[in-house]
C-alpha cells in the first residue's frame, strides 16, 4: 500500500499538534467515492502490547476472582483532543491549499477494526483476526486458487510480509479455521489490511449475561456516532467551522 501524496501532506501538517498533545499519528486514509474523504487516525503511544488482548486478560482475571467485569476502557485519544487536531489541521489544509476539490476531513482513533498502514504496526496483533484485501486476486501457492480478499488469524509478521492462517467467522462469532496451511502475503501487494473485531452472539436467557460483550458493543456504537459528527466539508475561501471534528473511541 503506497502513501498518497495528500496523506503525506496531512501527516506533515498534523504532526506538530498531535505530538503536542502526547499522541501519535497511526495513519491517514484517503478515499474517493463521489467526494474525497480524508481520515486521520491518532492514537496513544504504544508499549508494544495488543490493547485488546490486555483488556480481555483483565476481564478474564476479574471473572475468575468472582468480581464484576470492569468497564472496557482502552487507552485512547479523547474527543476533545480529536476536535483540537481537526481545527488545526483543517486550517492548515486551507492555508496550504493542497486539496483542489471539496472533501470531508475526519479525525478519529483507530477503533476496534483498525487499519494497518505498515507491516510493523501488525506485530502486537499476532493471534487476532485480520482481513487483507489485495490489489489483484492473489494465490500464495500454485495449488491454491487466487483470492482478492484473505481473512484469518495473524500468525507472524515479517519486514515485508505477514503470515495468515485462513479462517472464517460464523454469525455467532465463532472462528472456523480452513483446512489449509498458513499463507504468506506480501505487504506491497495488499490494498487494505485491517484487524477484524469478532463479536460473540449474546447467550440465551437464563445463562451468563455476557456483560463484557455488551460493554464493548456500546463503545463501538458510541465511537461510530462520534465519527459521524466528525464529517466536515471545507469550502474554499470560507471561514472554518470550529465545531467540526471527529473521534472514534475504539
Amino acid at each position: 500500500m503506497n502513501q498518497n501524496p495528500i496523506a503525506e501532506a496531512v501527516i506533515r501538517l498534523a504532526a506538530p499538534v498531535v505530538e503536542s498533545l502526547g499522541l501519535v499519528i497511526w495513519g491517514v486514509e484517503v478515499a474517493q467515492s463521489g467526494r474525497m474523504v480524508v481520515r486521520l487516525f491518532v492514537d496513544v503511544p504504544s508499549d508494544g502490547r495488543n490493547p485488546h488482548a490486555v483488556a480481555a486478560e483483565l476481564s478474564a482475571r476479574s471473572q475468575d476472582a468472582g468480581a464484576d467485569m470492569p468497564e472496557l476502557a482502552l487507552p485512547s485519544a479523547s474527543i476533545d483532543q480529536c476536535e483540537e487536531i481537526s481545527r488545526h489541521l483543517g486550517l492548515a489544509l486551507e492555508v496550504e491549499d493542497i486539496i483542489p476539490q471539496a472533501y470531508v476531513l475526519e479525525v478519529s482513533t483507530p477503533g476496534f477494526n483498525r487499519l494497518f498502514f505498515s507491516a510493523e504496526q501488525m506485530r502486537p496483533y499476532v493471534g487476532d483476526m485480520v482481513e487483507a484485501r489485495m490489489q489483484a486476486a492473489y494465490a500464495p501457492r500454485a495449488d491454491m486458487p487466487p483470492r482478492r480478499t484473505w481473512r484469518g488469524r495473524l500468525e507472524a509478521v515479517e519486514a515485508d510480509a505477514f503470515l495468515l492462517a485462513p479462517a472464517g467467522i460464523t454469525p455467532e462469532g465463532e472462528i472456523l479455521p480452513e483446512a489449509v496451511e498458513p499463507v504468506r502475503l506480501p505487504w506491497d501487494m495488499t490494498r487494505r489490511v485491517a484487524r477484524v473485531h469478532v463479536f460473540c452472539a449474546p447467550e440465551k436467557p437464563g445463562k451468563s449475561t455476557g456483560g463484557g460483550r455488551r460493554k464493548g458493543q456500546r463503545e463501538t456504537q458510541s465511537g461510530t456516532a462520534a465519527g459521524r459528527r466528525a464529517a466536515r466539508e471545507p469550502r474554499k475561501n470560507d471561514a472554518l467551522d470550529d465545531d467540526v471534528a471527529s473521534a472514534l473511541n475504539g
